[in-house]
């Protein structure tokens, strides 16, 4: 599933590119997609407090406020394909500048024709990153499609039922594999942390030693066992 995120003060505004989106994704996907819209700020960090994973996102700077959340949006969506959408009363400044870096940019007053140029000349670059997104991703597949998780949205991989979910603050993805496989195809900082467990240490907040957990940045405890505490108090020291 490819999921993608609006932000616009206009409605009419969101259909015109999701119109667009919605006829490229048919013409170069077979995935399912998932669109997600919000007409003010306030709903939009909302819904960003979950963490969610996000493949396209679609943020409106001239909303009140919106320019400046953005740094913090970006932060926690590095891999998103980042479209803003601006028009000359707001300076390039705010978003042409590291740690944005937006993908494409998009001004107002926005027709059905801009709106279809800007996203033909998206889904050219979209789709190359899409095919190659697996250095920053981990990437399930299911029945319902593919799905890229990014690597710093991960809390833990667990083994249950005969099957591998990935897990994240706000959503789980099941798949048929192993642990011992995956470890063999993780970046650094993934640990085997426990037969059932491997635990990404980037996102650890502290070692619960006592208590034999890991407690994650976003609150979410995972197990250790005593045979893996020198392994991760190990990692964890060297930090």
């Amino acid at each position: 599933m490819i999921t993608f995120f609006a932000l616009s003060g206009q409605k009419s505004e969101y259909e015109l590119i999701k119109a667009s989106v919605s006829k490229h994704a048919a013409l170069c996907t077979e995935e399912k997609w998932e669109y997600i819209y919000v007409q003010t700020l306030k709903e939009a960090e909302g819904f960003f407090r979950k963490e969610p994973v996000l493949d396209f996102i679609s943020w409106d700077v001239t909303l009140k406020g919106a320019k400046e959340a953005l740094g913090r949006i970006r932060k926690g969506n590095g891999t998103a394909f980042l479209l803003i959408v601006a028009d000359a009363t707001v300076s390039p400044l705010h978003y042409l500048k590291p740690g944005i870096s937006p993908d494409a940019l998009l001004l107002k007053p926005i027709d059905g024709y801009s709106a279809e140029t800007i996203v033909r000349e998206i889904f050219e670059v979209f789709m190359k990153r899409m095919e190659s997104g697996e250095e920053y991703s981990f990437l399930v597949e299911t029945r319902g499609g593919k799905q890229y998780v990014p690597f710093g949205q991960i809390d833990c991989f667990e083994a249950k039922e005969k099957k591998v979910f990935v897990r994240t603050k706000s959503r789980k993805y099941g798949f048929y594999d192993t642990l011992d496989e995956l470890m063999e195809r993780l970046p650094d900082g993934f640990l085997r942390c426990h037969r059932s467990y491997i635990v990404n240490m980037k996102r650890a907040e502290k070692l619960l030693l006592s208590e034999n957990f890991v407690r994650m940045a976003d609150g979410v405890m995972v197990p250790f066992s005593r045979s893996y505490k020198k392994a991760l108090k190990g990692y964890w020291k060297d930090e």
